[in-house]
């Protein structure tokens, strides 16, 4: 698995118009020499690549949690105890802060207020209608084509970092540095905004 994620990362970065060097330590070791990125850049882009990586191979299950109570002839409600373990799911990658999951709470808090205030009983539900992660309908194609994927800018000051990408729509992906590990705090779908 680590020699396909220093590929993507490698392949990523090229596309970005960096110059890639990799040089071969021992038969599976690689260090990459990336002209145009400081120390901290390759990490930031290393983790962002690491959580798709994660996620296209985790999906399947994590969208097996149903996050939205639907019962014939009722309102739709957020079902909280199944919004955890999806939470605890995404955890599970340890490529995502506090912060970030604490966010999705809130949200779903939010849609269940909206559901309360709007009953709903057809359709997808409202604020559900797509993938949580990679805030698109499109996760599926995406994540096909992860091979494509192109880091446009990584932008790192101190402890916090920004990594532009495109995967079919533009992202912008942010992260914080805990314990020297690049965490992501967040995700925006730059092409829905």
């Amino acid at each position: 698995m680590m020699k396909g994620v220093v590929l993507g990362i490698l392949v990523a970065l090229a596309f970005a118009g960096y110059r890639v060097e990799t040089i071969n330590q021992e038969a599976d070791t690689k260090l990459i020499a990336v002209s145009g990125l400081g120390k901290d850049s390759v990490p930031a882009a290393r983790a962002v690549v690491n959580l798709l990586t994660w996620y296209k191979n985790h999906i399947d299950s994590a969208s097996r949690i149903i996050l939205v109570n639907q019962k014939p002839g009722k309102p739709y409600s957020v079902n909280f105890k199944n919004g955890e373990k999806y939470l605890a799911y995404l955890r599970s990658s340890h490529l995502l802060t506090d912060t970030y999951l604490n966010e999705w709470r809130i949200y779903f808090r939010e849609r269940q207020q909206g559901f309360q205030l709007t009953h709903q009983n057809e359709g997808p539900p409202t604020g559900f209608e797509y993938d949580l992660v990679l805030l698109s309908q499109d996760v599926d194609v995406q994540l096909d084509s992860l091979k494509k994927l192109k880091i446009t800018k990584v932008t790192v000051q101190k402890d916090r970092a920004s990594v532009e990408f495109d995967l079919l729509a533009s992202y912008e992906c942010r992260l914080i540095r805990k314990n020297g590990v690049w965490l992501i705090n967040e995700i925006l779908n730059l092409s829905a905004e």
